[in-house]
């Protein structure tokens, strides 16, 4: 029983160390792709893109349930060149995470304004044709979608929306440049580093739903003794 529990233990201590090893080279491989350009750039040639249209992402329907599409580079470069856009357009991509074996991962929104391309945006349903997908907003998708495509989705959409918003320097109003991974805007005219803050939505767990139908339940019992409980949508 003794030699049970010490190898028991061996296990779960090699599998924490584990984890937090393979935690500590990822941060810090995208530590380097933020901090270095051409590294970054290096890494979008075997990286994966998921695509956005007006900060809505592409879904495919599969068993009852929503999955991210995943594209390489020289499969986004291809159907930029389909539709009559410049491959400078990938410039506009934020790097938002990457696997173990540290494949980065970035998001492009194709239907935001672009200083790269020759139009403004691509049009919705020629893109969704030819991708074989669909564009829905993340809010109504979410709670179909995975645990991990859903924070993904859910920061990679937060950043492109802080990048979309933020084009201008607040103090000259000069145009802001972004660095390649998406994770700073400067100012060229005076250097102001603008960093993001980026707000990512998670979804509750049960737990934590059932404790605030229970404080709700309690709240609205307390306002109304006579008539008992009723449910009032709290902001």
């Amino acid at each position: 029983m003794f030699l049970y529990c010490g190898i028991a233990c061996r296990r779960k201590f090699f599998w924490c160390y584990r984890l937090l090893s393979t935690y500590v080279t990822k941060t810090r491989y995208l530590f380097e792709l933020k901090e270095d350009d051409d590294a970054c750039k290096k890494a979008q040639q075997t990286g994966a893109f998921y695509l956005f249209h007006g900060l809505a992402p592409l879904l495919q329907t599969s068993a009852h349930q929503y999955l991210a599409p995943r594209h390489s580079l020289l499969e986004l470069e291809r159907l930029l060149g389909k539709f009559g856009q410049d491959a400078q357009r990938i410039e506009d991509s934020v790097l938002i995470g990457c696997s173990e074996q540290q494949e980065a991962w970035f998001a492009l929104d194709l239907g935001l304004d672009s200083s790269f391309s020759i139009r403004a945006s691509l049009h919705k349903p020629e893109m969704e044709t030819e991708l074989k997908g669909s564009f829905i907003e993340l809010r109504k998708a979410l709670f179909q979608l995975n645990a991990r495509d859903a924070s993904m989705l859910s920061t990679a959409q937060a950043l492109l929306r802080w990048h979309d918003a933020h084009q201008f320097c607040s103090r000259s109003g000069q145009p802001t440049k972004k660095n390649v991974a998406g994770s700073k805007r400067v100012c060229p005219s005076n250097n102001i580093i603008y960093y993001p803050q980026v707000k990512v939505w998670k979804r509750p767990s049960i737990e934590k739903l059932q404790k605030r139908w229970d404080w709700r339940w309690k709240a609205c019992s307390t306002v109304h003794p006579s008539t008992g409980p009723f449910l009032v949508a709290h902001s």
